[in-house]
C-alpha cells in the first residue's frame, strides 16, 4: 500500500557526498562533517495531518494486548548531545535506516519517525524542504509504504533561525485520527522495515551539489551520531549521480559505500512502531557478552541473543564474545576483548573475524603531500596514495610534496617548485598541485607565467576577484566557454577548477 501526503510525484533519488568548499577537486569524495555539541535540540513535532507541536507526541499502544518499542542505530540522544553535522549532503539526497526484527512480532505499525537536522552556525534563516519514507524491506529492495513531504500548507518545512550551531529533532507521527496508517506485514518475509528522510530542497544549493556543497553558513543538513558506526548494513545513503568524479549513484550501506564518502556515525534516525503481537515474557540476554533479563523483541532491538522464555541472568551466564584482534605487525587472531588487551591488540568488536584484510595497517602518503595514518595498503592505493608499510606511522614518515607552477609577478619567470619553497621566493605566488609554466597559454609548458596584469581567475572581467567568479566558471565550465579552461590544456575539465582556485589564491 503507498501513501503520499506530498506536492508532487514521490522521488526516490540518489545521493553523492561533496568535498569541501575551496578544495581543489570536483565532487570530491571526503564528506564534510562539522563537529557540534548541542545542550538541548529543538523537537518540531509533526502528524500526518498537520499537527504541529513542539513536544514528541506519545502515540502508545491501543490495548494491553499491543507492545511500543524504539529501534536506533544512535549513540546519541534526540534531545542534545555530539552530533556530526553532514555539511556534504545534497538535493535528494536520502539518509536511511533498515531494521530487522522476529518474525513474531509482525504486523506492526510504524507510529512515529524521528530525523534529526541541523547547522554548523549560520548567518541567515534556513528553510529545507523534506519527505519522510518508509519501506517494507530496505530501501534498496523493498517496497515504499509511506511518503510524507513538506509543502508548507498542510507539512510545514524546517525553518532554523540564524545564529550559532543548533540541531532540531524532526518528530514526525502518524495521527491517530488518519485513514492511512503505515502497516509492515512482512509480506516479503524479510522481518525488516526502513525509515529515511530526503532533502528535497536546501535553503540555498547552487547547482546539483556535485562541485560544490550548500553553503555551511545558509543551510541545515542531516546528523550523525560522534561516536562511530555502530552498524554498517543498517544505515543506508542514496547518492546523486556525479559521474566518474563523484562518490557511487543510488543506494548503498556504509559497508558497501566508499570508506572515503562514508560519514562517520551513524544516521540521527529513530522509529517507534507498534506490536500486535507482543510478547510479555522476558528472559536473558547477552549482549556483548553481559547478561540482561529483556523480552525477546527488546533483546532483538537491542542486538542481543535471546535465550529463551522464563530464562534468567541469576542462573545464566553469557559467554565472552570473541573477536579479530589486530597486532601492530598487521596480524590477526580471534580473541575476547581482555585477552586482545593482554598483548596490546585493537579489538575489533564481538564476533568481528579475522578476514586478510581488516588489520593489515599503517601510514600512507596521500597525493597532496600529507600523511594518513591506520589505512590498509588497498585504502592507500584507492586514495592514490603510497602506502609505507604494515606497522607504520606518520610520525617518521618523510611524504613527497607536490609541485606545480611557481610564478615570480614581477617578471613573469616561473619554476616547477612545491608550495613551501614557493612561499620562500619573494613576489612569488604557487599555482597549485601539478599547474605547468604556460606564460602563452597554449598547454605547453615555456618556463613563464601569464603576464602579471593578466587575471585568469577573474573570468566574469569586473577587474576584481570575488566569489561571483567562481560561479562565472562554473557557468563558463557548463557552457564549455573557453574562459573556463584555467590549466589551459585545450578543454574544459575538472582539473581546471584546481588552476582556478590556484589563480585565484595567487590574487593575480
Amino acid at each position: 500500500m503507498g501513501m503520499s501526503h506530498t506536492v508532487g510525484a514521490v522521488r526516490v533519488a540518489a545521493a553523492s557526498i561533496v568535498a569541501a568548499a575551496g578544495t581543489a577537486s570536483a565532487a570530491g569524495p571526503d564528506p564534510v562533517e562539522l563537529s557540534i555539541d548541542i545542550n538541548k535540540a529543538e523537537v518540531f513535532g509533526v502528524t500526518s495531518l498537520g499537527v504541529v507541536t513542539d513536544t514528541i507526541p506519545d502515540r502508545g499502544p491501543v490495548s494491553r494486548d499491543e507492545c511500543q518499542l524504539v529501534n536506533t542505530y544512535a549513540s546519541e540522544t534526540f534531545f542534545g548531545g555530539e552530533y556530526l553535522v553532514q555539511a556534504g549532503f545534497v538535493e535528494d539526497e536520502i539518509m536511511a535506516a533498515s531494521y530487522t526484527l522476529p518474525a513474531s512480532v509482525f504486523p506492526i505499525r510504524v507510529d512515529l519517525i524521528e530525523a534529526m537536522l541541523g547547522t554548523g552556525g549560520t548567518n541567515v534563516e534556513t528553510t529545507t524542504e523534506w519527505t519522510i519514507l518508509v519501506w517494507e524491506g530496505t530501501p534498496s529492495t523493498g517496497t515504499l509504504v509511506g511518503s510524507y513531504s513538506s509543502d508548507d500548507v498542510i507539512l510545514p518545512h524546517v525553518v532554523i533561525p540564524p545564529g550559532p550551531p543548533q540541531a532540531v529533532n524532526l518528530a514526525f507521527s502518524i495521527d491517530p485520527g488518519d485513514p492511512e496508517q503505515i502497516f509492515i506485514t512482512n509480506t516479503g518475509g524479510s522481518n525488516t522495515f526502513s525509515i529515511g528522510l530526503r532533502i528535497d530542497n536546501h535553503n540555498q544549493q547552487t547547482g546539483n551539489g556535485c562541485f560544490t556543497p550548500p553553503a555551511q553558513n545558509a543551510n541545515a543538513f542531516p546528523l550523525t551520531d560522534n561516536s562511530g558506526v555502530a552498524s554498517q548494513t543498517g544505515n543506508w545513503i542514496s547518492a546523486i549521480d556525479c559521474g566518474a568524479f563523484g562518490c557511487p549513484p543510488g543506494w548503498s550501506t556504509f559497508q558497501s559505500f566508499p570508506a572515503l564518502c562514508t560519514p562517520s556515525g551513524d544516521w540521527m534516525l529513530q522509529a517507534t512502531w507498534t506490536s500486535f503481537t507482543c510478547e510479555a515474557q522476558t528472559g536473558a540476554c547477552c549482549i556483548d557478552g553481559e547478561c540482561f533479563d529483556l523480552t525477546a523483541v527488546e533483546c532483538a532491538t537491542n542486538g542481543g541473543v535471546y535465550e529463551g522464555d522464563g530464562t534468567d541472568c541469576v542462573t545464566f551466564s553469557c559467554p565472552i564474545p570473541t573477536g579479530a584482534c589486530c597486532l601492530s605487525n598487521g596480524n590477526c587472531i580471534e580473541l575476547t576483548e581482555d585477552e586482545c588487551n593482554i598483548i596490546a591488540g585493537t579489538w575489533q568488536g564481538a564476533d568481528s573475524e579475522c578476514n586478510g584484510a581488516l588489520c593489515p595497517i599503517g601510514a600512507a602518503c596521500l597525493p597532496d603531500g600529507s600523511c594518513i595514518e591506520n589505512v590498509t595498503e588497498l585504502e592507500a592505493e584507492a586514495m592514490g596514495g603510497i602506502f609505507l608499510g604494515v606497522g607504520s606511522t606518520c610520525l617518521d614518515a618523510d611524504c613527497p610534496q607536490p609541485t606545480g607552477a611557481c610564478c615570480i609577478t614581477t617578471t613573469a619567470n616561473c619554476l616547477i617548485l612545491s608550495e613551501e619553497s614557493c612561499d620562500l621566493i619573494p613576489d612569488a605566488v604557487w599555482l597549485g598541485i601539478d599547474t605547468i609554466c604556460d606564460g602563452d597559454g597554449d598547454g605547453e609548458p615555456d618556463g613563464s607565467c601569464m603576464p602579471p596584469d593578466d587575471c585568469v581567475a577573474d573570468v566574469n572581467g569586473d577587474g576584481m576577484l570575488s566569489p561571483t567568479d567562481f560561479t562565472a566558471w562554473v557557468g563558463a565550465y557548463n557552457n564549455n566557454d573557453p574562459e573556463c579552461d584555467q590549466n589551459a590544456d585545450g578543454s574544459c575539465t575538472p582539473t581546471d577548477f584546481s588552476a582556478w582556485v590556484g589563480n585565484y589564491n595567487a590574487g593575480c
